[in-house]
């Protein structure tokens, strides 16, 4: 599997590697006109000297002076007459004062004057209030727990609470890939949808967090990182146990591949290397796989999202709080992270509170 990944152009010796790659616990709530020419070439044409026909007034009748004016300066007969020398006349001048005159101001928009905007309508964005909850350990501390790591862990018993908790009060739970379905297409979702997911693919996940959920009846996402799976590093999930949770009805997403660089602060180089490997993983595993990625640490920029998208990924999850997402930002679908040291009460709390923000 080495082969697959370019082991070579790591960095850091295989022996060195070492992978306590989690997100930080603080999460980051931090697209001149015709008229005008036909207009001058009204004013430089003028009648030719050709005699006016005589008129036989009629009985009791003088010839009317504004029918010889509209004669004059119809549009039709300026523009039958063959241009010769034109002649200039001063009673004529304060018509052809100002040509810009003759273009005048449209006073309302005509079907020929509508902007062919109109025929491709603003694509419909649609939004959903979906909660995804973000998970890391599910399990016991180790002896030398630091800070981060016991906020990163959720023992099992109160991850067996919380889930006794949303399905007492109904909630179904759903792929990502069914959200962003919604998103994108209006496809329907059950009543109360909720997104269990996993960041980092550590072991635990397969122990602890496959069987609860399928005792539960619900199916989670779970974000591998490429390179510790790959390499067989300890704390992470193996292959063979990924690829049974994924025949079990459990969607797997890409996490980079060695989770130690802020993707929106990096080189773009570094990068492609981290995405694309992974990604590169993904598909030789996992046959018919979806891709779906999830920023190491929720740092991302516009070139993460546009080479995501060149990849075929249909969405990404961020760390940024709330429960709104919305089909103009499928990249950027917003969680709920669940920390390790909140009793239920604190769990409640903030589930209720991040799930009715606008």
């Amino acid at each position: 599997m080495l082969g697959v990944l370019g082991v070579s152009q790591l960095n850091t010796p295989l022996s060195q590697f070492v992978f306590l790659a989690s997100p930080s616990p603080t999460s980051t709530d931090v697209l001149p006109t015709q008229t005008d020419v036909s207009a001058i070439r009204l004013y430089a044409l003028a009648p030719t000297k050709t005699p006016r026909p005589t008129r036989t007034p009629l009985p009791s009748a003088t010839p009317s002076p504004t029918l010889t004016a509209t004669r004059d300066v119809s549009p039709t007969r300026l523009y039958t007459v063959t241009p010769t020398k034109p002649r200039r006349s001063t009673e004529r001048s304060p018509q052809r004062s100002t040509p810009q005159r003759s273009a005048p101001t449209p006073s309302a928009p005509t079907p020929s004057d509508t902007p062919t905007v109109t025929d491709t309508p603003a694509p419909v964005v649609r939004t959903a209030r979906v909660p995804i909850l973000m998970y890391h350990h599910i399990g016991d501390l180790p002896p030398d727990a630091d800070a981060i790591r016991k906020s990163l862990t959720v023992s099992q018993e109160r991850f067996e609470e919380q889930m006794r908790f949303l399905a007492a009060q109904g909630y179904t739970t759903i792929h990502l890939v069914d959200l962003v379905t919604h998103l994108q297409t209006g496809a329907p979702l059950p009543a109360k949808p909720i997104i269990l997911t996993f960041d980092d693919g550590y072991d635990d996940n397969y122990v602890n967090v496959f069987p609860t959920l399928k005792d539960f009846g619900f199916k989670g996402t779970f974000f591998v990182i490429g390179a510790p799976t790959d390499y067989g590093s300890p704390g992470y999930l193996r292959w063979e146990q990924i690829l049974e949770m994924y025949d079990n009805g459990m969607e797997i997403g890409a996490h980079s591949l060695t989770h130690r660089y802020n993707l929106g602060t990096t080189r773009p180089s570094t990068q492609d290397a981290e995405i694309k490997q992974a990604h590169a993983l993904m598909t030789g595993h996992l046959a018919n796989w979806i891709p779906l990625f999830s920023y190491p640490s929720g740092s991302y920029n516009q070139y993460s999202i546009d080479l995501l998208k060149q990849l075929g990924y249909i969405g990404a999850a961020t760390t940024k709080q709330g429960a709104l997402q919305s089909s103009a930002k499928l990249f950027e679908l917003r969680r709920i992270r669940i920390r390790g040291e909140w009793n239920m009460q604190q769990f409640l709390y903030w589930f209720n509170y991040w799930t009715a923000q606008p």
